[in-house]
Formats: structure tokens, C-alpha cells, sequence
């Protein structure tokens, strides 16, 4: 019951922020760059969840991450779909294998694999891009744009966690400790 209402909750936030996000404005102090919550959140639960929910949770990430940014500048595919699945089953495979440390308490995991996930993400979206228009070009302002969200996402992943740590006290079965059972009786 734990893993089905913590999947749930995080296909309902990944809907959610990938909305919100959208009526975030660019950050003027950090040169333009935008908020981006999705990779965060996916880092957590690639950290917290079983491989086979994690992969299924990569897909659906994904896709919908696709959907969201998918456009055409001048009848060209700029960003295409299905890459997105790609770095989030890549990027979980990779996040999942701290997992026994993240379980062992060390939560400050998420927030170096958050500011390296969404830097990745943003980077590989922007090398997406370029190649597509047949010119890299890489300044202060590209920098600013794919490095800031990296760290506004490492600044908000403890809050992150506090927040699922207090939402455990919502569902009784989800605060019994892993190695204890609670009989149904």
C-alpha cells in the first residue's frame, strides 16, 4: 500500500509541476533562467522507490516531459520526443544506485544528484537544439541558463524531502519501520 499511494503521489506532483513550472517566470537575478521542479522530484523517488516502479515512473516522466516541450520552429522537430524517456531511465538507473545509502539516512544525496540531474537535462536539451539550428554556441548567458536551475533545484530538494517525511504521518501504514510488522489483526 506504501509503494501504491507514493507512486500515486508522485505521477499527481510530476503532473502538477509540469504546469506549474510554466507559470514560473525567468529569474531576472539569475539571468533569465528558469525553475525547473520535474527533475528533482523524479530524483527522489528514483532514490526511494524499487528499480521496476522507478523505470515505470522514467517512462511516464518522460513522456509527459516530452510532451511539454515539444515544438517546431519552422516545420522542424526542435526537441524530440522520446529523449527525455531516455535520460530519465538513464539518470534513475544511475541515481537508483545510491539508493542503499539514501535508505541508510543519507538524504543530502538528493540534493547533489538534483543539481546534477537537472543541469544534464538542461544541457543535453539545449546540445538538442543546437544541433538541430547547426550551431553550438556557449557564453555566460547559456551557462547562467543551464547551471542556475541546477542550483535552485539542489536549494529546494531538502524541502523536498522534509515534505515527504512529513506527509509519512498522514498514513499510519507508511511510518511503521521497514523491518517491522504490523499484523492486520
Amino acid at each position: 500500500m506504501k509503494l501504491l499511494a507514493g507512486s500515486f503521489a508522485f505521477l499527481m506532483a510530476v503532473f502538477f509541476l509540469l504546469i506549474l513550472q510554466e507559470f514560473f517566470p525567468p529569474v531576472l537575478s539569475l539571468h533569465g533562467a528558469r525553475i525547473v521542479l520535474v527533475p528533482m522530484v523524479f530524483c527522489y523517488f528514483a532514490l526511494a522507490a524499487p528499480a521496476w516502479t522507478m523505470l515505470l515512473a522514467a517512462v511516464y516522466t518522460g513522456f509527459f516531459t516530452d510532451l511539454m516541450y515539444l515544438h517546431f520552429v519552422d516545420g522542424q522537430v526542435e526537441i524530440g520526443l522520446g529523449w527525455s524517456i531516455v535520460f530519465f531511465v538513464l539518470f534513475g538507473l544511475f541515481a537508483h544506485g545510491f539508493q542503499p545509502a539514501f535508505l541508510r539516512g543519507r538524504w543530502w544525496l538528493h540534493v547533489g544528484l538534483t543539481a546534477l540531474g537537472t543541469c544534464s537535462f538542461l544541457a543535453l536539451q539545449y546540445a538538442m537544439i543546437s544541433f538541430r539550428r547547426e550551431g553550438l554556441i556557449l557564453n555566460e548567458l547559456v551557462a547562467w541558463r543551464i547551471l542556475a536551475p541546477g542550483l535552485v533545484a539542489a536549494v529546494l530538494a531538502p524541502f523536498v524531502h522534509l515534505l515527504v517525511v512529513q506527509c509519512r504521518h498522514f498514513f499510519p501504514e507508511i511510518t511503521q519501520e521497514p523491518g517491522r510488522y504490523r499484523s492486520p489483526r
